[in-house]
């Protein structure tokens, strides 16, 4: 078993550092974009429903403080085969999020050196060069020096706060007055309805933005006290975040000019918009505050980028030891996955062409996202009928509405990134299921493990509904043949029968509790290739 040795605080610290990555250096223009003035909205939507989705994984990791719980906790209530779908996902995530990071860099950077990236913020040449130099960098990191990274995570979140912060109350500084959100010609707070303002929610960054509570609920098994530490941690780092980027989305907002919006908000004229927070600086004369800022563009996407790599080839390893991969990917260097961590780099490096920009790239994340949210209340729900009796340090009230609810807020994230995003989710898992059929076809009987079929019957009309809903919706490309607000009714009524199919087809309580007492799932390897009494340097951190 792994030390509990990680104190609340630091537990609260890890959480804000993987969320405070790129996001708040975007979030605020692209929201702007889709939203204008009500992006504060937007926020405070999303925000809620992350706090509604948080309290949800803190009831489940506070009764199960186990390391990985993101694909444990749905292995003991559904079995492997939805065990193996949400780990794909989650490793897409992961694995995705480096790239987005050092897309995030270079983006900024091109404020100075426009050689960078083309027109559509796609990378040139010359930006491939460098993406692959940090990618590299943070892979070799990843092997030979993140545990001495890590030590200095408690004093980078501190930074990663500050900075932000700074940024945004210099800008008030400068620009704030009364008049200055509403401009004459553009007086409207909701120019574009609810509908931009939901659109902002997932397309604006801000679902991206404020993913990295769960990390905290990752590293549950090393959590001291952990029925408090993790609820004051998962839910106590949305809120510290929401503040932070509430405070730079008034900021930016106050910051426009009437020159900005000749195009309407939808077309922001911030000229080296790629890297907006840069050109606010520039428009205020505010090159004082550019290396505070540059600091920062720096300092919170690599070290967020170094999180998430780690978590991917934590991922890898981990169905690599449930037998859905091959064991390959349970090679070590230096006590961490060497060949699962060169695996990420290369789907890193095979995003950047076909998702041109920051914004293309968290939009598809964003879905991914939502998806990995959404399994949590069907746990909650499925192992209070499972095991009633089971103690729960941090239990919710009115669990099944709580968690229907933030179920169908889930549901609604994912809609929200639209038609364009979804098509491309559903070729992802495709191909996650053809890794997993073709793998057992090629090993022995013994060593596959049940799939538990029938447990995941309610998975396929989930993901086939959620496919057909964006496609005949009104977001990202959809074919608009379900009304604006009627979408609101057709998915409430959809999440409550797959939530009735989950429940129905869930795992017997007696296999359960069989696979919650059956060590093999526990995703540990050895510290050395040579010794299998300790744990690993990327199973030490989240």
């Amino acid at each position: 078993m792994l030390k509990r040795s990680i104190s609340p605080f630091a537990l609260l610290l890890t959480s804000v550092s993987a969320i405070l990555g790129s996001g708040w250096l975007f979030a605020a223009y692209y929201t702007s974009e889709l939203a204008g003035p009500s992006a504060i909205l937007a926020w405070l939507i999303g925000g809620s429903a992350a706090i509604i989705i948080a309290f949800v994984f803190a009831e489940l990791c506070a009764m199960l403080p186990i390391t990985g719980s993101s694909t444990r906790i749905p292995y003991y209530t559904h079995g492997t085969l939805v065990s193996f779908l949400f780990a794909w996902i989650i490793w897409l995530t992961y694995a995705s999020f480096a790239s987005t990071e050092v897309q995030a860099v270079l983006q900024y950077f091109s404020y100075f050196f426009p050689s960078l990236v083309q027109s559509n913020a796609g990378l040139t040449g010359f930006g491939y060069f460098l993406a692959t130099l940090l990618m590299l960098a943070i892979s070799a990191l990843n092997v030979f020096s993140l545990r001495w990274l890590l030590r200095c995570n408690n004093v980078l979140t501190l930074l990663k706060i500050a900075i932000p912060v700074i940024v945004a109350l210099v800008i008030l500084a400068v620009y704030f007055s009364p008049h200055q959100l509403l401009h004459p010609g553009h007086s409207s707070f909701m120019p574009y309805g609810m509908h931009g303002v939901f659109a902002a929610v997932s397309g604006g960054g801000i679902v991206f933005a404020f993913n990295g509570f769960k990390q905290a609920c990752e590293m549950a098994g090393e959590a001291k006290k952990p029925a408090r530490a993790l609820p004051f941690a998962v839910i106590g780092s949305v809120i510290v975040c929401l503040i932070v980027y509430l405070l730079l989305q008034f900021a930016f907002l106050t910051s426009i000019i009437p020159s900005n919006l000749i195009h309407g908000w939808s077309h922001l004229a911030l000229p080296g918009g790629t890297s907006p927070l840069t050109a606010v600086a520039h428009q205020g004369h505010l090159d004082i505050l550019l290396p505070v800022l540059y600091a920062g563009a720096v300092i919170g996407p690599m070290a967020a980028a170094l999180m998430y790599t780690s978590s991917a080839a934590r991922s890898l390893y981990g169905m690599s030891k449930s037998h859905h991969i091959p064991p390959l990917f349970q090679r070590l260097l230096h006590g961490n996955p060497v060949v699962a961590i060169i695996t990420n780099f290369l789907l890193g490096m095979s995003l950047f062409a076909p998702l041109p920009g920051w914004n293309s790239m968290i939009t598809f994340l964003t879905s991914l996202i939502a998806l990995t949210y959404g399994i949590g209340p069907i746990c909650l729900l499925t192992l209070r009928k499972q095991l009633p009796d089971y103690q729960r340090p941090f239990k919710l009230p009115f669990v099944t509405v709580w968690a229907t609810f933030a179920f169908y807020l889930c549901t609604l994230l994912t809609y929200w990134s639209g038609w364009a995003v979804i098509s491309k989710l559903g070729i992802a898992l495709v191909v996650g299921l053809l890794v997993l059929f073709i793998h057992r076809a090629f090993i022995s009987p013994d060593e596959r493990v049940p799939l538990n079929a029938k447990a995941a019957l309610w998975v396929w009309p989930y993901l086939v509904g959620v496919t057909l809903i964006s496609y005949l919706g009104d977001y990202g490309g959809g074919k608009g043949v379900i009304p604006p607000g009627w979408d609101f009714g057709v998915i409430g009524l959809f999440c409550i029968m797959i939530m009735w199919l989950a429940l129905k087809f869930r795992l017997p309580t007696i296999l359960t509790q069989h696979y919650m007492k059956d060590g093999d799932f526990t995703h540990q390897p050895p510290e050395q290739e040579t010794d299998g009494t300790q744990e690993p340097a990327f199973a030490q951190h989240g």
